[in-house]
């Protein structure tokens, strides 16, 4: 192993993942049959067959991080993060190459690697400063159980959110910075620097993929860099007593806030939870906002346009976190404020599509 400065193995990690991920896109002619991600299907906006294993450029480069980590504490967490990842990796990188896997076992297997990361590193959510639920997750098998559930639903939020060139990997980015400034903030000077190595990763990835889109993230790319964000989100709170759980929420709250709301949403209207729709709030934001408003911009920087928009979304939340990680007072309802604010910029976007249709107002509310 060669143990570099922190800067250095940043740098590298940005480098080797950017490269990769070009490589990626130049082989394509040899993968594509089984790689590519082509246009037309309900939840697609791209409009050219675009290869959508961007995940494994994150993850090799994360690798590379491990070797180049400058101490045994970041390459004990890097350690987790890439053994415990590899359930989730392998699940979207099989939904990416079949498109046949269904979304309860990607569900299942992305809490498998919330429960590997558990079982290696001993370390589990047991507080969410709700005193009934903390005497509850005392008990260590459903405290593994709710870690577990935890991280495959952030992971699969991720997925959820990534729609647009730059979307999920612009919004990871931001967490996870977010992360590593907390951490700073109660002195844990490793566990932030692994955040900025996975966001390294993520970012070298995601200069391929904004604003072109030419290399996709993929399940594979969205459920392990989910994952990752997820468990360093665990590690944050099992290290630093100081930190709320609140705090974390925050960090993962767009992501989080949209699958809830999905879920939600579709239960109103009687689908299944895991159905395909353009009902997402960034699709919305697509078609009536970016897409009537910039009618002339080329197709994938309109695509790209969104992402922009909603990376707003995704700061709002983490901005308290960062400035009040040890608040609970201020976080539960900065919370509930993003929660709302959510709410009533989805009614305001879905109202706008159902008038244009001439549709009766109470379809925005099914929708909403």
């Amino acid at each position: 192993m060669l143990a570099v400065s922190s800067p250095v193995a940043i740098s590298l990690t940005v480098l080797i993942s950017f490269a990769l991920a070009q490589a990626l896109v130049l082989s394509a002619h040899k993968h594509g049959h089984l790689t590519m991600d082509l246009p037309g299907a309900v939840q697609k906006f791209h409009l050219d067959p675009t290869p959508r294993v961007g995940g494994i450029a994150i993850y090799v480069a994360l690798v590379s991080a491990w070797l180049l980590a400058p101490d045994t504490s970041e390459r004990h967490l890097l350690t987790t993060l890439l053994v415990a990842g590899v359930p989730a990796l392998m699940i979207g990188l099989l939904e990416d190459v079949t498109k046949r896997v269904s979304v309860s076992t990607r569900l299942m297997v992305t809490m498998a690697s919330g429960a590997l990361a558990v079982w290696m590193s001993g370390v589990a959510l047991t507080r969410v400063d709700i005193p009934v639920a903390d005497m509850l997750l005392a008990w260590w098998p459903l405290a593994l159980l709710f870690t577990a559930f935890a991280v495959g639903g952030v992971a699969n939020a991720v997925n959820i959110i990534d729609g647009f060139h730059g979307l999920a990997s612009g919004t990871v980015i931001i967490s996870l910075t977010a992360l590593a400034g907390i951490a700073l903030g109660v002195g844990d000077v490793p566990l932030a620097l692994v955040a900025v190595l996975v966001a390294a990763a993520v970012a070298g990835f995601w200069l391929v993929n904004f604003p072109w889109g030419k290399l996709f993230l993929g399940d594979g790319g969205a459920y392990f860099s989910g994952f990752a964000l997820a468990w360093l989100s665990v590690e944050l709170l099992a290290r630093n007593e100081a930190v709320s759980p609140w705090a974390s929420v925050l960090v993962c709250g767009y992501p989080t806030i949209e699958v809830l709301y999905s879920v939600m949403r579709r239960r109103k209207v009687r689908q299944s939870p895991g159905a395909a729709d353009r009902h997402h709030l960034h699709s919305l934001i697509a078609t009536q906002v970016i897409q009537p408003r910039l009618p002339r911009l080329h197709p994938n920087l309109r695509n790209a346009a969104v992402s922009l928009v909603m990376w707003i979304c995704a700061l709002v939340p983490v901005v308290p976190a960062v400035l009040f990680y040890s608040r609970p007072d201020i976080l539960v309802p900065a919370l509930g404020a993003c929660v709302l604010a959510y709410h009533l910029l989805y009614r305001r976007v879905a109202s706008s599509m159902t008038a244009e249709a001439g549709l009766p107002e109470e379809t925005a509310d099914l929708r909403a």
